[in-house]
């Protein structure tokens, strides 16, 4: 058990952070006309290359500067001293000066005062985030130069629905006003709004722990490869054998991930998960990259990583945040 706790633990962040992209692209959307790229490949001074979690971009009108900002997620605070001064540093080469943006004419040049930093949190960490990561960035004097801004994102408890989404800026600016005024008292985003992008959306940029591969697959991708009567036998929770590929199984899953970065999906995850399921008993190899898949939605010989995968996480997963 205590395994699978940990690796639900592991999960629950990452489900965190998909779905924390999701909230950010719709909330900038509506309040500053911003698109969002999920892992885009930006580039500082020195010519290092760096990939946050998100940005976010408004190309500037006639009378207007447009809007950019950097985004990441954390789900939790770092326990340990060396790992926060690892996510200063991080944040803090976010708010240095970069190029790769989508509208490099936007705001002007890439600049560190022409995007914001936007650190993206579970809304009950968002207090200790408040707090330490201003005074991790503030050692020695390196204070970052671009706008910063703590959101948390939680479900709202408001109307006892837990229908609504809320993200609320906990702490520092957004440059654009609209936004910075409404985070600021928190705004609201209705779930079923974001119904299709959240059961749509399994990966971004970050490998995922391998149990959490392997249930994506289960569940989403080897039953849309079964058709005619396995496909009948499937929905009648019937065992059928599939005949699969990885790289047709990497495809299938690629549209898994944010429409901005369907290539972070790796086919090395793929094929790792495939042998997870050979592991677990519910496929053999039959060939180079080929497998029989053994399928039944409910085989008991997956409860082990389904339950790891699974939402009812101790200390809290994903959905008593989110949905």
């Amino acid at each position: 058990m205590a395994g699978i706790d940990a690796a639900g633990a592991e999960i629950a962040a990452y489900k965190f952070t998909v779905k924390a992209i999701l909230c950010i692209e719709s909330a900038f959307g509506d309040l500053a006309g911003a698109g969002l790229r999920q892992g885009p490949r930006m580039r500082t001074p020195d010519g290092s290359v760096v990939t946050p979690d998100m940005t976010l971009e408004a190309r500037g009108g006639p009378g207007g500067a447009g809007y950019r900002a950097v985004g990441e997620v954390k789900a939790s605070f770092p326990r340990h001293a060396a790992a926060v001064d690892q996510m200063a540093r991080q944040v803090r080469r976010y708010g240095g000066e970069l190029a790769g943006w989508e509208y490099e004419a936007a705001g002007g040049g890439g600049r560190p005062s022409d995007h914001d930093v936007l650190v993206c949190v579970r809304a009950r960490h968002a207090p200790d985030f408040a707090a330490g990561l201003p005074a991790a960035l503030g050692k020695g004097g390196a204070e970052i130069k671009s706008p910063l801004s703590i959101i948390g994102i939680e479900r709202s408890r408001a109307n006892g629905s837990g229908k609504e989404l809320l993200l609320k800026r906990h702490s520092g600016a957004i440059s654009h006003k609209r936004a910075h005024d409404a985070l600021g008292s928190g705004w609201s985003i209705d779930a079923r709004s974001l119904a299709n992008e959240l059961g749509g959306t399994k990966f971004y940029d970050s490998r995922p722990p391998l149990p959490y591969i392997m249930s994506v697959l289960w569940i989403y991708v080897i039953p849309r490869l079964a058709h005619g009567k396995k496909l009948k036998k499937i929905r009648m929770n019937l065992e059928v054998q599939i005949d699969v590929e990885v790289g047709r199984v990497h495809r299938q899953a690629s549209r898994l991930a944010h429409s901005s970065n369907p290539g972070c999906v790796k086919r090395a995850w793929v094929a790792d998960a495939m042998e997870g399921l050979v592991s677990a008993g519910l496929a053999e190899r039959t060939g180079p990259d080929r497998y029989r898949v053994r399928y039944l939605a409910l085989d008991p010989r997956a409860a082990e990583w389904l339950a790891a995968a699974s939402a009812a996480v101790a200390g809290g997963g994903p959905e008593e945040d989110l949905e």
